[in-house]
């Protein structure tokens, strides 16, 4: 904890505030999505149900297949464990829905790392329209993720279980690829090879968001090898994630803005 404290410090004092970006599209960011405190239909449902979860004392074991939680080190784990302290937070999760609501993301979203299934239920509610492949290495965490999808009444989920280069290799988009959402292994090979495989299936008006930017040494690495990409003409460095743009663009630039969340 001490690490990314300091890690934040640094951030903080280089990163700017929408008064110093002359970027009309980030300064559009920043009000539209960031700064943006909408409460939007489905977000006291998503709440109510993580609530329920933070509750929940049933024991699973879990499968990690990536870097594992910094948090816990045992297999076998609460519920209420898992969600006080594994899910995305509130605010980032929101965050997620509020680009695609924003952006008009669509038609397929991929999201790497389920979880409880809370943020894929921000992620299907953003857009109904939009098909979900969500992933997810644990089959117990998985089956905790189905019934989440089931109270909530999500249709257009598709849960996949098992690891992430395998079913991404098997994985055939018939739409166009969105949005993807990478938070998961947490290793610098691994993330690097989902976000190539991202770029494959990419258009111009893909974003590509990378969770945990600076959880260790690899995933910042991984993030400065993103940035480098030919593809990629704008990113957007909020400290906890890292959002990246396609788009084209007169001149490539990258962003750190002071309005994150830790």
């Amino acid at each position: 904890m001490f690490l990314q404290i300091i890690k934040y410090l640094s951030f903080y004092f280089s990163a700017k505030t929408k008064y110093a970006i002359h970027s009309p599209f980030v300064f559009d960011f920043i009000e539209e999505i960031l700064e943006n405190e909408s409460n939007y239909y489905s977000f006291l449902a998503n709440e109510h149900v993580r609530k329920i979860l933070e509750k929940k004392s049933t024991e699973i074991i879990v499968k990690d297949l990536g870097a594992g939680s910094k948090k816990i080190k045992t297999a076998k784990r609460k519920i209420s464990t898992i969600a006080k302290t594994s899910l995305q937070e509130k605010k980032m999760a929101q965050l997620l829905f509020k680009m695609i609501n924003h952006y008009q993301l669509c038609d397929i979203v991929v999201e790497l790392g389920t979880s409880l299934g809370i943020t894929t239920a921000y992620l299907a509610n953003a857009k109904k329209s939009n098909k979900i492949y969500t992933i997810e290495g644990s089959s117990e965490i998985a089956n905790v993720a189905k019934s989440v999808f089931e109270k909530l009444g999500l249709k257009n989920v598709e849960l996949i279980i098992g690891d992430f280069n395998v079913n991404l290799k098997n994985l055939i988009l018939d739409r166009k690829l969105g949005l993807i959402y990478i938070d998961g292994n947490h290793t610098k090979s691994a993330t690097i090879s989902y976000f190539n495989w991202a770029l494959e299936n990419a258009n111009d008006n893909t974003v590509i968001v990378v969770d945990d930017i600076y959880w260790s040494k690899e995933m910042e690495e991984s993030w400065e090898h993103i940035k480098k990409s030919n593809k990629v003409t704008m990113t957007i460095d909020l400290f906890k994630m890292g959002v990246v743009f396609l788009h084209s663009v007169k001149v490539k630039e990258h962003f750190k803005l002071k309005k994150s969340i830790f």
